[in-house]
C-alpha cells in the first residue's frame, strides 16, 4: 500500500506542477499575441478545465500525504525532519490556495487573477521548493 500511495502522491505532484508550469511558461506567453477578449476567453476555458485537475490533484496530495505522514513520520521524534515537513506542508498549502484561487470562478479571487502571471510565478517557485524539501526528506532529513 505504501508504494501505491507514494506513486499517487508523485503522479499528482507531476500533473499539478506540470500544469502550472505549462500555463506559466507556455500558455500565458503565447497568449500575449491575442486580443484581450480572446485572451480572456482562452483563460476562462482553460481555467474551467484545469480546475477539475487542480481539485483532483489537491485531494490526492492531501490524502496520500496524510497517509505518508502516518506511515513514515508519525513515530519520529520532534526535530529537523518534522520542522522541514511542516515547512513543506505550509508551502504546499500556499500552492494549493493560489492554484485554486486562480481557477475558481469566484469574484472573491479576482485580485489573484488580475496578477495571474505573478501569482503563477510565485506558485510555481513554491512548488519547486516543495519538491526540493521532499527530496531532502526522502533521503532521511
Amino acid at each position: 500500500m505504501s508504494v501505491l500511495m507514494q506513486w499517487i502522491h508523485l503522479v499528482a505532484a507531476v500533473v499539478g506542477i506540470g500544469g502550472l508550469g505549462f500555463i506559466h511558461m507556455i500558455l500565458i506567453p503565447a497568449s500575449r499575441d491575442l486580443e484581450p477578449a480572446q485572451r480572456d476567453l482562452l483563460f476562462k476555458r482553460v481555467s474551467r478545465k484545469f480546475q477539475y485537475v487542480i481539485w483532483s490533484v489537491v485531494l490526492m496530495l492531501i490524502t496520500s500525504g496524510l497517509y505518508s505522514i502516518h506511515a513514515h513520520a508519525w513515530e519520529r521524534p520532534w526535530g529537523v525532519y518534522w520542522k522541514w515537513l511542516i515547512v513543506k506542508i505550509v508551502l504546499a498549502l500556499c500552492v494549493f490556495f493560489i492554484s485554486l484561487g486562480l481557477n475558481l470562478p469566484l469574484a472573491l479571487f479576482d485580485w489573484l487573477r488580475q496578477k495571474r502571471q505573478m501569482w503563477l510565478s510565485i506558485s510555481f517557485t513554491l512548488a519547486m521548493i516543495v519538491i526540493l524539501i521532499s527530496a531532502y526528506l526522502r533521503r532521511g532529513g
